[in-house]
């Protein structure tokens, strides 16, 4: 099993559970419902640009990424955030709308509703499992996103259930709610790419800083910059050395700082940029 086949299998399902949620949702008249079966379909539709995104994201560096193309992951992370977003402005179009409209009752679609929730449910725990096997930071972002369509569908459940007895506008109010859960999976999404996008610094420099000046040839770190590509580190260090240091003894320390900080911080790939410590002392003398 790989991370690409679970997306498929996932994505099978998600269509099953779509399906299954549309024809509930017209026979019954529930904008509720509609509101979940049209969360399924992003769910469908993450799946297949996550799989692209993964299938991208494992080609190896070339001209134009000479960096590689891990990035396509938390990009495609940013795509869902941004079509959930959509989705829940949408559903909340909708459900006002059809404010107070009836709401019909039917055993065999909460039977076919409550098989959902236990299909979604089964999902969540198979989908965590792997992505921890796996170690996928895209596999654990969608068991969570999953995991809020167990919680969807009990809220959506018990909403309809209580409209079709009477109270219509809960309904549209159960509706909002699941807009709201959407909104807030989109936000907890765009929080962890955004970042890796603007290649914001995810590590603590000053503690880097401080390990590198423990090694006795650096007199001083003058630059530390790091990024995250979404599973990697990488590092651009300045350090200040003795002026007479060999050029050999330069290149040693710089692999010795390399090694020091794949060690200590997982960083992949660090860039050691070396200067003679003696300029530094002439311009504060002067």
């Amino acid at each position: 099993m790989n991370i690409k086949k679970v997306l498929i299998i996932e994505g099978v399902v998600n269509l099953l559970l779509m399906m299954i949620k549309l024809g509930v949702g017209f026979t019954t008249y529930s904008t509720a419902i509609l509101a979940d079966a049209l969360h399924s379909l992003t769910d469908m539709a993450n799946n297949i640009v996550a799989w692209f995104a993964v299938n991208q994201s494992e080609q190896p560096p070339d001209e134009d990424h000479q960096y590689g193309h891990k990035k396509f992951v938390p990009l495609a992370i940013f795509f869902l955030a941004t079509l959930l977003s959509v989705v829940a402005i949408e559903v909340i179009v909708q459900a006002a709308s059809r404010f107070g409209e009836p709401v019909l009752n039917s055993s065999i679609g909460l039977g076919a509703m409550l098989i959902v929730l236990v299909l979604n449910t089964g999902l969540t725990l198979w989908e965590s499992f792997w992505a921890k096997k796996l170690n996928s930071t895209l596999l654990q972002a969608d068991a969570s996103h999953t995991l809020s369509d167990v919680l969807t569908s009990i809220t959506v459940i018990i909403g309809w259930q209580l409209a079709a007895r009477g109270y219509y506008w809960l309904d549209t109010v159960f509706a909002i709610a699941v807009a709201f859960i959407i909104m807030f999976l989109a936000y907890k999404l765009f929080v962890q790419s955004i970042p890796i996008l603007v290649d914001k610094s995810l590590l603590n420099q000053a503690k880097i800083a401080r390990t590198v000046t423990e090694i006795p040839e650096v007199k001083s770190v003058k630059l530390v910059r790091t990024r995250n590509d979404g599973e990697a580190n990488f590092a651009d260090i300045t350090i200040k050395v003795d002026l007479n240091l060999s050029l050999a003894t330069s290149h040693e320390l710089a692999d010795k700082i390399e090694g020091l900080l794949k060690t200590q911080f997982n960083i992949v790939d660090t860039t050691v940029h070396i200067e003679p410590a003696l300029d530094e002392d002439k311009q504060t003398q002067d």
